[in-house]
């Protein structure tokens, strides 16, 4: 099945994949999280077309130990936020024609000040909310796999939640802003490091266009 969340879509998909193996803990299930940015990009706009790349990562999911595993999870969306980030044609309310692709409107379009203000005002409280649910504080955090929106933003967001104790992975630098594929892919740089040891909290962190938010917590097994 496709789940379509863009920056978000890997910890939005991960939630299905929680929920099947909770209800058959026999199952396996692949989740795959994708992006092709250079085929939407225009590449005359700096603000954007300087910050993303293409990606893919994907994780195996199934059942772990009593304890380990995901421990919390939490999904929101904000439509009424929808206009920071969109492509304009291509979809069922604007289909394409001769005349949007003459355009331009098939293109990748950001407010970049907007969405910074939406993740300063919206992601900590809900970081927040989700450790409240675990029962686990800011501090407790080992690891912190934000989306690889940019280096600034991560700072800023990083201060605002209260991670300063936490190791945060960061990606861009190498691959830029894969969308989807921004938390699995560090998750996994994290991971071929060493960096990620059995006990440790985790904590991803998907957030992008829709307005979406994803986060989760888990027990590294």
């Amino acid at each position: 099945m496709d789940v379509n969340a863009v920056c978000s879509g890997f910890v939005f998909a991960l939630s299905v994949a929680n929920g099947l193996v909770a209800t058959n803990p026999g199952a396996l299930v692949l989740v795959i999280a994708s992006d092709i940015y250079s085929r939407i990009l225009d590449f005359s706009d700096r603000r954007t077309a300087v910050l993303f790349g293409d990606g893919a990562g994907a994780a195996v999911v199934g059942a772990v130990p009593e304890g380990d595993g995901i421990l919390a999870l939490d999904l929101a969306s904000q439509g009424e936020s929808s206009d920071l980030i969109y492509v304009k044609a291509g979809g069922s309310r604007l289909p394409a024609t001769a005349d949007t692709v003459a355009d331009g409107d098939h293109y990748f379009r950001m407010n970049g000040r907007g969405v910074r203000d939406f993740v300063a005002a919206e992601v900590p409280p809900a970081l927040e909310a989700l450790l409240t649910r675990a029962e686990v504080k800011a501090s407790d955090v080992d690891h912190f796999v934000p989306h690889q929106a940019n280096g600034i933003m991560l700072q800023d967001l990083v201060a605002a939640a209260g991670f300063e104790n936490a190791q945060t992975h960061l990606t861009l630098q190498q691959y830029g802003n894969v969308g989807s594929a921004s938390v699995p892919v560090t998750l996994d740089a994290a991971n071929a490091s060493g960096a990620l040891k059995r006990g440790d909290l985790v904590l991803l962190a998907g957030f992008g266009g829709g307005m979406s938010m994803g986060t989760a917590l888990l027990r590294w097994s």
